[in-house]
């Protein structure tokens, strides 16, 4: 179970590669559930957003078993698509597993590709 905080923890994800948006809150329910909210602009996203309105911690624990990653939720997202991992990096703040006060200074987590010399 979570720590309950004041308020959700909320991730949000400039996507580059697709010109598309996401934005991931996830609310600890006070009973061994989280609630998830993503939102997009990007209409693959619009399944898995309704297909994952909770989680629990073994969801975010267990990588191998995890509803997040069940293709029946995932939908046509594509694989290289960061929504999934941004529902854990949100669930893991939620949780006190990464910090709410730190998270935001570290600056944007990138990907980049490395020209060829």
């Amino acid at each position: 179970m979570c720590i309950t905080g004041l308020m959700p923890s909320t991730i949000e994800s400039d996507m580059t590669i697709c010109d598309k948006k996401i934005r991931v809150t996830v609310s600890d329910n006070g009973d061994g559930t989280m609630a998830v909210d993503i939102e997009s602009d990007c209409q693959a996203i619009e399944g898995f957003s309704q297909n994952l309105k909770t989680i629990t911690m073994d969801d975010i624990m267990n990588f191998e078993t995890s509803t997040i990653n069940k293709e029946e939720v995932r939908g046509n997202m594509s694989m290289i698509c960061v929504a999934p991992i941004m529902v854990y990096q949100a669930a893991w703040m939620e949780c006190g597993m990464l910090s709410k006060r730190i998270f935001p200074k570290q600056g944007p987590i990138t990907i980049d590709m490395k020209k060829e010399e």
